[in-house]
């Protein structure tokens, strides 16, 4: 070997326990190889959520969006709210009986919509970002919730926005 080079020896010759130190080495890397592919980023508003009024958004996570009172002809049964499944799950809760205690919650008011739309929430962990909701139109970045069946026409400037 020239002087001021390097060389790197490779031993063929290998004990037990230096099989378990590569082998635990291997197994390490794995798992941090996986916790990186499984860390999930903060959801971003709107790019991160999903209106649909003809059932759940195939493979996100999704709330459903219910008012009993709706007659059955205004389809609301199959309304959801839908996050990106690759962010941190923010913990989505829907309620039509007051925000639930404990959550962050956005009131979801249709003043034109008769079917006792005053007390219904749309509630997140505290990690989701702020949102605000708009019934005349989008106010900033939004989401808008629309359903189609609506003939009164209540529903068609509706959106979920950043706060």
């Amino acid at each position: 070997v020239a002087p001021g080079s390097h060389q790197a020896v490779v031993s063929t010759q290998s004990t037990g326990n230096q099989h378990t130190t590569i082998n635990m080495f291997s197994k390490i890397c794995l798992f941090a190889l996986l916790a990186l592919v499984a860390a999930k980023r903060p959801p971003r508003f709107p790019q991160d959520f999903r209106w649909s009024s003809a059932g759940p958004v195939r493979g996100w996570r999704c709330t459903q969006i219910i008012e009993p009172a709706e007659p059955p002809q205004t389809t609301w049964r199959d309304n959801y709210f839908c996050q990106h499944p690759h962010t941190q799950d923010i913990g989505m809760q829907w309620s039509y009986a007051g925000p639930i205690k404990g959550k962050k919650c956005v009131q979801v008011l249709e003043t034109a919509d008769p079917h006792t739309w005053r007390d219904n929430y749309l509630c997140t962990n505290h990690r989701a970002p702020n949102m605000r909701w708009s019934s005349a139109g989008p106010k900033g970045a939004c989401v808008r919730w629309h359903e189609p069946s609506d003939r009164r026409g209540t529903w068609h400037d509706n959106y979920l926005c950043r706060g």
